[in-house]
């Protein structure tokens, strides 16, 4: 496939007119284009966007008997320009090992990965703190509910033969560090927006976290004198911030403020809808376009160590394309190599 006359998005962050060629799966720019020709004449190219935060999306992500619908996850994702995602876990570790082999099963089952549905590039273990704290667990079933301990991650990854990808933390728990150093060496560790102090998080990131989170629209606001938790995230060059993005927007000056602060750092996620919907907010509030798409698809790529593979428009990666017109509407979506929008 040659996609022709479109305004492509650079990996430096800038738009250039050029063809994108792909063979088979992937991007390759000296590939002989003898397939079909895309005219995307006034459309905008965008890398397929990589979400490590699917949440609940197209209504349910679990079928009628309790199943992680993987298939209907995938599809509603690559429809909506999602074409690479994590899938979120917030659960106890029996019902977390149930969708772990769910999706591991899936992604190694060839047969069942249509055209349309978005790669699945594993799972994100999120800590059930509010469940914890609402159902007040006896002593017997704590263990099945707390994920901070290493032989329960592991348990988890045995099943599903390695799916979790993303693991939180709370920089707050003592002896937290310990976990970090043997986690980060199999999974992304993030700390979650817990009040940590400037002490605790840069605990966390020496034992191994490389990203922390922060809903988008609270002002982030560095303090030499007094500093907290972003302080020390921002202090070590390695580490991402996650960029939680609402359905009600919130302050629009604060938002923009944070994204120009942040810019290169950020991994976009959407607490409410899908992450192009975010995405597109965000320019439309007045973040730059380029800014916005690097959060998007480059920042999730880079905090999963998989940029080699996804999140941009190099030779060598998936041929995941996403066609939009100046507005940042959707017009059609590229994954694998194969026009599914």
């Amino acid at each position: 496939m040659r996609i022709k006359n479109a305004k492509v998005y650079q990996a430096d962050g800038t738009f250039a007119e050029t063809d994108i060629v792909t063979e088979g799966e992937f991007i390759k720019s000296d590939a002989a284009a003898d397939g079909e020709i895309v005219d995307a004449y006034d459309l905008i190219a965008l890398p397929g966007l990589v979400d490590i935060r699917v949440r609940q999306v197209a209504d349910t992500v679990y079928d009628d008997a309790g199943n992680y619908a993987v298939d209907k996850v995938a599809r509603f994702e690559a429809g909506n320009g999602v074409t690479s995602f994590v899938g979120t876990v917030e659960l106890p570790a029996a019902h977390a090992k149930k969708v772990a082999k769910t999706v591991a099963d899936w992604n190694a089952n060839e047969a069942a990965r249509h055209d349309d549905c978005a790669a699945v590039l594993g799972l994100s273990l999120e800590r059930p703190l509010e469940h914890i704290e609402d159902a007040k667990p006896s002593p017997e079933s704590w263990k099945d509910l707390a994920y901070d301990d290493a032989d329960t991650f592991d348990d988890l990854q045995s099943v599903g033969d390695g799916v979790f990808k993303v693991v939180d933390v709370d920089a707050t728990r003592e002896g937290m560090d310990t976990y970090v150093g043997l986690v980060s060496k199999k999974a992304t560790v993030g700390v979650v927006d817990n009040g940590a102090t400037f002490a605790q998080t840069e605990k966390a990131v020496k034992a191994g976290a490389t990203v922390v989170s922060r809903r988008w629209d609270e002002r982030i606001v560095l303090d030499e004198k007094k500093p907290g938790m972003m302080d020390a995230a921002l202090k070590n060059d390695q580490v991402l911030v996650e960029l939680v993005a609402r359905e009600d927007n919130g302050s629009k000056e604060d938002i923009v403020a944070n994204f120009a602060l942040l810019q290169g750092r950020i991994v976009l996620v959407a607490e409410d809808g899908n992450l192009f919907d975010a995405m597109r907010r965000a320019i439309e509030m007045g973040v730059p376009a380029n800014v916005a798409v690097d959060a998007a698809t480059s920042g999730p790529a880079r905090a999963l160590k998989m940029g080699d593979k996804v999140g941009s428009l190099e030779d060598g990666r998936y041929a995941d394309i996403v066609l939009v017109d100046s507005s940042y509407h959707i017009k059609h979506v590229i994954n694998r190599g194969k026009m599914i929008l």
